[in-house]
């Protein structure tokens, strides 16, 4: 097991989403910074979300890229929005 506690579980959960709750494309990377600091008892947990999803997916985390493009409103890829609409 990686973190050996419901508190310390804890912690790392609130780290995690203080960065993917991130509306700022500038404040990221300080979140991520952050989360690595918070969660270095833990250094399993860091390799795995910096391997996992930091490294490979950072522009899918929504909010911060969705806030700065212009989307129109629109948030969502779904079709079936677009068919009610015609």
């Amino acid at each position: 097991m990686f973190v050996d506690s419901v508190e310390a579980w804890q912690i790392v959960m609130d780290s995690w989403r203080t960065f993917i709750d991130c509306t700022k494309i500038a404040k990221f990377d300080g979140f991520v910074k952050m989360f690595e600091t918070i969660c270095s008892p833990w250094p399993l947990v860091v390799e795995y979300v910096k391997n996992t999803w930091i490294i490979p997916h950072k522009e899918k985390f929504v909010k911060c890229w969705t806030n700065s493009l212009m989307h129109l409103g629109n948030t969502t890829s779904n079709r079936y929005v677009y068919k009610c609409w015609m």
